[in-house]
């Protein structure tokens, strides 16, 4: 089963939310991502890599190439989705 995401339309009131973890910045909130990922994968390591203009890019064990953090994420969690489905 495919999820998806539906558009939940206007209700004119608050919605609830949750702030608990808006203290971390996003570097850390997309390699903490990469963490779980690749826990629930199987994969030991993932090696982080700065180009020379100070991008940070991700290969996880058992691949080429290295791709940037939301990438990195998309095909792990592509993985994920395949292995349970």
């Amino acid at each position: 089963m495919m999820t998806k995401i539906v558009v939940r339309p206007p209700s004119g009131r608050s919605i609830p939310t949750s702030t608990k973890h808006t203290s971390l910045g996003q570097r850390e909130t997309l390699e903490s991502i990469l963490v779980n990922l690749g826990a629930a994968l199987g994969i030991a390591e993932i090696e982080k890599a700065t180009s020379a203009r100070g991008s940070d890019f991700y290969r996880p064990m058992g691949t080429t190439t290295f791709q940037s953090a939301t990438n990195t994420i998309l095909e792990l969690s592509e993985k994920l989705a395949n292995r349970s489905g």
